[in-house]
């Protein structure tokens, strides 16, 4: 597996793991919910052959200048490009959307307008998918991009984000504890029994750092099994994230 695939990848490990648990420990977890905050959009999108990413930055240059404020003010958006290739042909919009459906679909015309098909192929399917962020570094002098791992898991049979919820409680104080600039999110997927993890880093020895610092916790082993405990991951991809 790809070796920028860390910490989570260890945590949760692909396997699987049930435990037999009673009806009503079951019903009472189910009801404990995430407290979402926005809304999370994602569109794959892949160079034409003729376009580069020189073409790329000056259509998206384009694009944030006939943006509107109140555009800009509803979402974040965001460039993901994929980590360790030779040569950049595919990468994702992301769109962080603090208001309702809108403002996304509003920018996403506006994408189409400018002709985003002459640059690039892009499926600007809206879900919508609701999102949190449990751990948000907030620091004003990062640099120009981030370094993001994003995870598609599910939860195992039986389990739930009320199962899930001391094991994610205890890792956030851990983190915490620990001081990294760190930031980590939580996508509700396609269906209650998917989830998408997202891990954002600003320093670019994150692995070693974090690894190092992890490693060294006292209840890191009882936090990992709880994780694999409550879910599984499918796949684990990294980005360069660049901030519009």
């Amino acid at each position: 597996m790809h070796k920028n695939i860390f910490f989570l990848t260890v945590l949760f490990l692909i396997t699987s793991c049930s435990q037999n648990n009673s009806q009503s420990e079951e019903s009472l977890s189910s009801l404990i919910k995430p407290s979402f905050t926005y809304k999370q959009d994602f569109f794959n999108c892949s160079l034409n052959d003729t376009s580069s990413l020189i073409t790329l930055e000056s259509f998206l240059s384009n694009v944030i200048q006939k943006s509107s404020k109140a555009d800009l003010s509803k979402l974040q958006i965001s460039i993901l490009f994929p980590e360790n290739v030779e040569k950049v042909k595919d990468f994702i919009i992301s769109f962080k959307s603090l208001s309702d459906h809108l403002a996304t679909l509003e920018l996403v015309n506006l994408i189409k307008e400018i002709g985003i098909e002459e640059i690039a192929l892009c499926n600007f399917a809206i879900y919508q998918r609701r999102a949190l962020d449990f751990i948000s570094y907030e620091n004003l002098n990062i640099q120009d991009f981030t370094y993001v791992e994003i995870l598609r898991c599910k939860y195992n049979e039986n389990y739930n984000y009320g199962t899930f919820k001391i094991a994610i409680d205890r890792f956030i104080n851990q983190i915490n504890s620990l001081d990294l600039a760190y930031s980590l999110s939580y996508i509700n997927s396609a269906t209650n029994n998917n989830f998408i993890w997202i891990n954002e880093f600003y320093d670019k020895d994150y692995q070693n750092v974090f690894l190092e610092r992890w490693v060294n916790i006292k209840d890191a082993t009882e936090i990992k099994d709880e994780f694999i405990e409550n879910a599984s991951c499918l796949d684990s991809r990294s980005y360069k994230k660049y901030i519009l």
